[in-house]
């Protein structure tokens, strides 16, 4: 959710507040600006205006209204990672899940580039070989910490099944169990590939801002386990969107 509404509610919102500006600023007929937003047809893009802002395109030129539009996200810098934006914390109960895929020994100094190169080795050559998968599209990423005094962890590029009863050679499985986590959303306005070690970097920096602004109510358990979640179906040409989920033990005192 971004600003409430669903992810694809804010993409459509933004589309239509860029051609609300080329609209206002311009002679371009409506059909050349809806081609322009995206819409293949005059009158679906009329309606969409209508239902956004209460007026069609031709009386909002003519109104002299003026015109609430949905900002962009970098319009908040407290929340800005390279431009981009994370929401959060939501306090979350996670079922139990299985996960299957390949493990990486990364030291804890080299993560922010070894688990992305791991992430898309696993993403674009191996991800196929995981059988019956539960969620085709949607990608796992699990760091598990054995030992929170060790110099690396272990890292699962993965993907959902219903159980680890067959688990392919040179693959590993793992069940996460129920948990009371803490979970964040990152909405970056480029390809879910290009979630890169400053990416990653920034995204953590934000994530322990924010977490340390809800101190008080929970202890943040990221030296146990963290996981990542991206659904590939979401990105749409322009914007994707990454869960990120960490134990917390929550604090009753």
């Amino acid at each position: 959710m971004a600003f409430g509404v669903p992810l694809q509610c804010y993409i459509r919102s933004r589309k239509l507040a860029a051609s609300l500006e080329t609209f206002m600023l311009t002679e371009k007929r409506v059909l050349d600006i809806a081609i322009e937003c995206g819409y293949e047809h005059e009158q679906t893009y009329i309606r969409a205006f209508k239902r956004e802002y209460g007026l069609t395109p031709g009386e909002c030129r003519h109104s002299g209204r003026i015109i609430q539009v949905t900002p962009p996200f970098n319009l908040f810098p407290k929340n800005n990672v390279c431009g981009n934006v994370v929401y959060g914390p939501d306090m979350v109960m996670i079922p139990s899940f299985h996960l299957i895929g390949q493990s990486y020994r990364i030291e804890i100094a080299d993560s922010l580039t070894k688990a992305p190169e791991a992430a898309k080795q696993f993403w674009w050559n191996n991800r196929h070989k995981v059988p019956d998968p539960v969620e085709p599209n949607i990608y796992y990423g699990l760091t598990n910490t054995l030992d929170p005094s060790l110099s690396w962890t272990y890292y699962l590029p993965s993907m959902r099944v219903k159980n680890l009863s067959d688990i392919p050679n040179g693959f590993s499985g793992c069940t996460v169990p129920a948990s009371l986590c803490v979970g964040f959303l990152y909405i970056g306005n480029h390809h879910y590939e290009e979630i890169d070690a400053l990416r990653a970097e920034a995204l953590y920096n934000a994530i322990d801002r924010l977490v340390e602004e809800h101190k008080g109510r929970y202890e943040l358990l990221d030296n146990e386990f963290f996981f990542e979640k991206i659904d590939t179906d979401v990105y749409d040409g322009q914007y994707c969107q990454m869960e990120w989920f960490a134990l917390i033990r929550v604090k009753y005192t």
